[in-house]
């Protein structure tokens, strides 16, 4: 089934987003006074982004977001946040896209891939849930997210979020260059390249936390 068509314009949403994003970004800036690493040179930021995390707490998206200033950012959500009407209305309005893990609906991979062809910065993170991601072990990746990438055409970013070991340290954050999975996969894709690719994209996860255990320790101040 496929999703609804929503405005390309949404005026209401769009201004309780940006309030939501003013009233809470600004503050966690001030607070966490994150630093992002760019150990291959910043990326292109602009245009349809599907942006792949590690997973430590439900403030991650937050986090994400300060990495993406100027843009309205579409994450990926539980259905479990979706669980009462104010909830599912609040999420909504935060451009969250609802989907079941434990039953992956065809409908939300085609909500996805509508808005990264919508030119949209979509947040998702490839492990799992929050509870997938303990200490500094990656798990394996869904093979959707690759399906994602290919169908819309869009780029994937990965990004290593540094979970903090003390309240006073700044967060530091690892953003990787662009990733073109669709000519890695060619037209047709087959499991075996697939599956290949997925391992391709948590290597790269898996660079930038060898990077910062690395080298990106000595700016953790």
């Amino acid at each position: 089934m496929q999703p609804k068509k929503r405005g390309k314009f949404r005026p209401f949403y769009n201004f309780c987003y940006d309030f939501v994003y003013i009233t809470g970004v600004l503050p966690a800036l001030l607070w966490l006074r994150p630093k992002i690493h760019y150990p291959f040179g910043k990326p292109n930021k602009r245009g349809g982004l599907l942006v792949l995390a590690n997973h430590h707490t439900m403030i991650d998206p937050i986090l994400i977001q300060i990495a993406f200033p100027f843009r309205r950012m579409n994450s990926i959500a539980s259905k479990d946040l979706f669980d009462t009407p104010l909830k599912a209305w609040f999420f909504d309005l935060m451009h969250c896209i609802k989907i079941d893990k434990d039953n992956f609906a065809l409908s939300s991979f085609h909500e996805i891939v509508q808005r990264l062809e919508e030119k949209k910065l979509v947040l998702i993170f490839p492990e799992g849930g929050v509870h997938a991601h303990q200490g500094n072990e990656i798990h394996t990746f869904k093979s959707g997210v690759v399906l994602m990438a290919h169908r819309s055409g869009a780029p994937v970013i990965p990004l290593y979020v540094v979970q903090r070991q003390k309240w006073w340290k700044r967060q530091q954050m690892v953003m990787g260059q662009a990733i073109d999975v669709k000519a890695m996969l060619g037209k047709i894709p087959t499991v075996d390249t697939i599956a290949s690719v997925s391992d391709v994209l948590r290597e790269k996860e898996i660079e930038l936390r060898t990077y910062y255990e690395n080298i990106g320790k000595e700016n953790y101040l």
